[in-house]
C-alpha cells in the first residue's frame, strides 16, 4: 500500500516555477500580469513569482543575472523566465511561447529558472536608480576636487 502511494505521488504533474519581472506603472507589464494570473488559474501546478525591479536593486540584479544565463540580449520589461524559455518585452507571440513552455514543463518537469544562475557569466549591473545616484555622487566629487 505504501509503495502504491509513492508511485501515485510520483506520477502527479510537476510544479512549475515562473519568474515575472516588471516595473510599477509599466503599460506593457499590466497585460502580461493579467495573462500570467489567468495562466496560473488554468494550471494549478504553475507558481508565478513577481519581482518589481524599479525600486529594488536586488530584483534588478536578479533579472539581469537571469537574462545573462538565458542569453537574453535585451531585458526590457516585462521579462518572464520559465523552464528553458526567457522572453522580454511586449512581443505579441510571447504569451503563446510562455503557455507552451508551461505545458511542456508540467508534462516533462523543469528546474526553477534560479537553478540556471550558475550557467551564465555574471557581470554586476546597476539598476537605473543606482546609476543616477552614482552619477550624482561622481559629479559632486569632481566638483569638490576642482574647487579645492
Amino acid at each position: 500500500m505504501f509503495v502504491l502511494l509513492l508511485i501515485g505521488f510520483g506520477a502527479s504533474a510537476a510544479e512549475v516555477k515562473l519568474l515575472f519581472f516588471y516595473l510599477t506603472g509599466c503599460s506593457q507589464c499590466a497585460p502580461m500580469k493579467e495573462f500570467l494570473a489567468e495562466l496560473a488559474e488554468r494550471y494549478p501546478e504553475l507558481e508565478v513569482r513577481a519581482y518589481e525591479v524599479g525600486l529594488s536593486p536586488k530584483n534588478w540584479r536578479l533579472m539581469m543575472r537571469l537574462a545573462d544565463a538565458y542569453g537574453l540580449k535585451d531585458a526590457e520589461v516585462p521579462v518572464v523566465f520559465v523552464g528553458e524559455l526567457g522572453v522580454a518585452g511586449p512581443a505579441p507571440g510571447n504569451t503563446l511561447l510562455i503557455e507552451e513552455e508551461v505545458q511542456r514543463c508540467i508534462a516533462e518537469g523543469c528546474p526553477s529558472p534560479i537553478e540556471r544562475l550558475g550557467r551564465g557569466r555574471w557581470i554586476p549591473s546597476l539598476n537605473p536608480l543606482e546609476t543616477v545616484v552614482l552619477v550624482l555622487f561622481l559629479a559632486w566629487a569632481l566638483y569638490i576636487v576642482l574647487q579645492g
